[in-house]
């Protein structure tokens, strides 16, 4: 099937390069694409953008934040999550998560909240879901924008409703290795026509070719895709479910291979609200070995994982929300984003995997964890 789909996808590529480029007429590909994930999403309006993270820019540039304004983000997330807040010289305020959930802390989310707060941005880290009914709940009460990233939670379910499309924005992203990659590329959905109007002049240099007077009159960005990405994204689109299902298969049969293997426990989502799409299966160690060290191994044994080879670690902990001086409040702790991914073991999987590349990350899973273990214990 994927041999299948990669011939579909180079039969359309062939036909796209063997006509002259028009710069001058409509990007025909990015608009189908464009429509067609508002169709698969089930919203209003879809912008294709050239990357996550400028999907997110363009969310905080409709919403107008702006110096001044503060962002609620959590600290158990990416740095490329929090860095368009800084591209908006505004603040990202860094919230707690819950000891043994990527959900936010709600009392150290209630406490962060001041009359600069403007919105919420929940980060759907391993394609898992956060509370997203007492999180609106939450918004609802402070008058808050919700900006969802969900650029690792493709096809994730809340209450059998797509994440990034509960919130006032949804951002994805598709690089190499998601569920849906162009090698870059990225997209906002959304349900209000006047935000996606405000992607649509954000993503190129706020150009507004319906409206010429209005154009350039705001700051904007080169945050385009490309027609050959937004080619091989719809065909992509195409198959996602077949994806997602394919990933479902790798996760559970790296759950149930370590079975009841007592120093590691499987992530325990919300069984009966959501359905994650297990962009990285999840497991978090036992306390005594809460100290990252496993990780390493994990990584070293050629395992890649987000703790172990990519060094996730709380995000105010990353210099660049040192350098400026909207991030003041670095000082706050948030020990139990600190402990998490202590204990996190998120595996990188990508799609070809089967049986004997699954193997052997158990196998190598279940050597790490026991040498560290008995390292542990003579220490």
């Amino acid at each position: 099937m994927a041999k299948e789909r990669l011939r579909g996808e180079m039969r359309d590529i062939e036909i796209f390069l063997s006509r002259p480029a028009d710069p001058f007429s409509a990007p025909v590909h990015t608009l189908q694409f464009e429509r067609s994930l508002a169709s698969f999403f089930g919203v209003e309006e879809a912008v294709a953008v050239s990357s996550g993270t400028a999907a997110i820019h363009c969310a905080l540039a409709a919403l107008d934040i702006r110096e001044g304004d503060e962002v609620l983000v959590p600290s158990l997330a990416v740095v490329m999550s929090a860095v368009p807040v800084l591209y908006q010289n505004a603040k990202p305020v860094f919230v707690d998560c819950q000891p043994e959930h990527i959900d936010f802390d709600y009392e150290d989310l209630e406490r962060k909240v001041t009359s600069k707060s403007r919105a919420i941005l929940p980060v759907y880290l391993w394609g898992y879901s956060y509370d997203v009914t007492r999180l609106i709940d939450f918004a609802k009460k402070h008058r808050l924008g919700i900006i969802e990233d969900a650029c690792q939670a493709h096809g994730a379910l809340w209450k059998e409703r797509y994440l990034g499309t509960w919130g006032t924005l949804g951002c994805f992203s598709m690089r190499e290795g998601k569920l849906l990659s162009t090698g870059e590329g990225g997209f906002v959905l959304t349900n209000d026509a006047i935000l996606a109007d405000r992607c649509r002049a954000f993503r190129s240099h706020w150009a507004n070719p319906d409206e010429p007077d209005l154009s350039y009159s705001r700051l904007g960005n080169n945050y385009r895709i490309t027609e050959l990405q937004a080619i091989l994204a719809r065909r992509q689109l195409g198959h996602l479910k077949e994806i997602l299902s394919h990933r479902q298969w790798q996760a559970e049969f790296i759950r149930n291979s370590l079975g009841s293997f007592r120093l590691l426990q499987p992530y325990e989502y919300d069984h009966d609200n959501e359905q994650p799409n297990f962009y990285s299966p999840l497991f978090l160690l036992k306390e005594s070995l809460g100290d990252r060290k496993v990780a390493k191994k994990l990584s070293e044994m050629g395992v890649k994982n987000s703790v172990g080879t990519f060094g996730l670690k709380p995000l105010q902990s990353w210099k660049v929300f040192d350098r400026d001086a909207n991030t003041a409040d670095l000082s706050v702790l948030t020990p139990n984003a600190s402990r998490f991914l202590d204990r996190s073991i998120a595996i990188s999987l990508l799609t070809h995997y089967a049986e004997p590349e699954l193997n052997r990350i158990v196998e190598t899973l279940r050597t790490a964890v026991e040498q560290s273990s008995k390292e542990s214990n003579h220490e």
